[in-house]
């Protein structure tokens, strides 16, 4: 830097990140985009249209995703905000920690799961709708190859961008963060609409939060996010 030349700003990461009404705004936008896409698809490919087909909710799903993950990206990539909210590396934990973390952390929220669903629902089978809606699809190789893109890649994408990236990182500057931790994830709950079953997604919701405070990278949830949603989705086809 030459003598007279003002020096370079330095801005921290924390900066980048989004406010509260622009996380929730955006949030609600994914939600919202949910039941335009859905039923959108519905009325382009369905005579009866009370009667849903469970290809066309999850074809809506999958279309809301990609279009909020494109508006995302309209944000996301000026003023380095990709880079601030960790999604070009893999954090500031040796990938063997956090990988170690990772485990520890889905296998924690696994067993409290199987407690609360074996202990406190007896027989109330956990994300009983969804569940239901996968048995009705014809497993052709079309229906299988967009079941899969909508729930193993697009929706951990989206969530783990809405939910750690944007919300826990907005609620983190008002509140401490185990506190912005168990509000996103109570909202990531509550927005799958099974009032049952909040605890348990919870308990995953805080395990991603809390692996993203430590590493500071949301590239490792969104890993951890895809294995753990193709983990159940192969488990729901083997049952069913």
């Amino acid at each position: 830097m030459q003598l007279g030349e003002p020096a370079p700003t330095v801005i921290s990461a924390r900066s980048f990140y989004p406010g509260l009404l622009l996380s929730i705004g955006f949030t609600l936008s994914y939600f919202a985009l949910q039941g335009v896409c859905t039923a959108i698809i519905i009325a382009a490919t369905q005579a009866d249209l009370a009667t849903p087909a469970p290809m066309s909710i999850i074809s809506g799903l999958m279309a809301s995703a990609v279009v909020q993950l494109m508006l995302l990206w309209l944000y996301l990539r000026k003023d380095g905000r990709m880079e601030a909210l960790g999604l070009y590396d893999f954090g500031r934990m040796p990938l063997h920690k956090a990988t170690g973390l990772a485990i520890s952390l889905v296998i924690a929220a696994m067993a409290f799961n199987f407690v609360y669903a074996t202990y406190v629902i007896p027989g109330v089978g956990m994300q009983d709708n969804m569940a239901k809606m996968l048995a009705g699809i014809p497993p052709t190789p079309l229906n299988m190859a967009v079941m899969f893109f909508a729930m193993t890649i697009a929706a951990p994408i989206v969530e783990e961008l809405l939910f750690r990236g944007l919300l826990q990182n907005a609620l983190a500057k008002y509140v401490p963060v185990w506190g912005a931790i168990l509000l996103s994830s109570l909202l990531f709950a509550l927005v799958h609409l099974q009032l049952y079953a909040i605890p348990a997604l919870m308990s995953l919701s805080i395990a991603f939060g809390y692996l993203y405070h430590r590493t500071g990278s949301l590239r490792t949830n969104i890993i951890l996010h895809m294995a753990n949603n193709v983990f159940a989705l192969v488990m729901n086809q083997v049952v069913n």
